[in-house]
């Protein structure tokens, strides 16, 4: 007697139902993450306005470390409050993995500028030379 052949091939009796199912549930889950990391990227403050601001490149942007100055003159990076200290080891670290970094101050109008400089001269203190001080653009 003889054996019959299948009509189908075996590469296709492969599902491809989960695995469609797992590439959207991953598509779903970094576009969460991206969001959250965005959102927690940087404490809300009240920025000073400057006629002479610029926007930054996007390319410009992963080689930035950012440091926010509330109005009492606490240190953010990102949203955890940090003292002086802190933030100057973090940044000698962030310094040690990538020497192009570039600061990106923001400060609240408010924000005594004695602790401003504090912090710019923590910057200097570390090799952080080049501090971008964030403003909101005037029309």
């Amino acid at each position: 007697m003889a054996r019959r052949r299948s009509s189908q091939s075996p590469e296709e009796d492969f599902p491809m139902t989960p695995m469609i199912d797992m590439v959207f549930l991953l598509l779903v889950f970094f576009m969460t993450v991206s969001t959250l990391a965005q959102a927690d990227r940087a404490k809300k403050l009240d920025l000073p306005e400057s006629a002479e601001s610029d926007v930054p490149d996007a390319e410009d942007l992963p080689n930035r470390g950012t440091i926010s100055l509330d109005a009492e003159g606490v240190i953010y990076l990102g949203m955890e409050p940090v003292t002086l200290e802190n933030m100057r080891a973090t940044m000698k670290t962030s310094l040690a993995a990538n020497p192009e970094l570039r600061i990106h101050l923001r400060a609240d109008q408010a924000t005594p500028y004695l602790t401003i400089k504090k912090v710019l001269k923590a910057c200097a203190e570390v090799g952080a030379y080049e501090v971008i001080y964030a403003t909101y653009q005037m029309d």
